[in-house]
């Protein structure tokens, strides 16, 4: 069996072109898209703020708002942690 991977970022128009490698095998074969969790969309989300199409409105700062979101989302996990820790000790 084998096996091609490559990070990619879903378009607006959810189409995807992929090309593998010269040296993968030809036939029949099955294609997995994997979406990734709510954090490294968060992730892509930031990306496409320092790369808009056009800019934001000068009121509007996209980057300190999505960093101020990874924040909130730290914070929940760090505190999420202790708890299960806290919890596993005291049985």
């Amino acid at each position: 069996m084998h096996a091609h991977k490559e990070k990619i970022t879903i378009p607006a128009d959810h189409q995807l072109t992929l090309r593998l490698p010269d040296n993968f095998p030809t036939g029949p074969a099955e294609v997995i898209v994997l979406a990734d969790s709510s954090a490294e969309k968060r992730i892509v989300k930031l990306a496409g703020i320092l790369a808009p199409d056009k800019p934001p409105p000068m009121h509007i700062d996209q980057i300190a708002d999505s960093l101020q979101e990874f924040r909130q989302e730290r914070k929940q996990r760090f505190e999420k942690l202790g708890k299960n820790q806290r919890a596993q000790e005291d049985t």
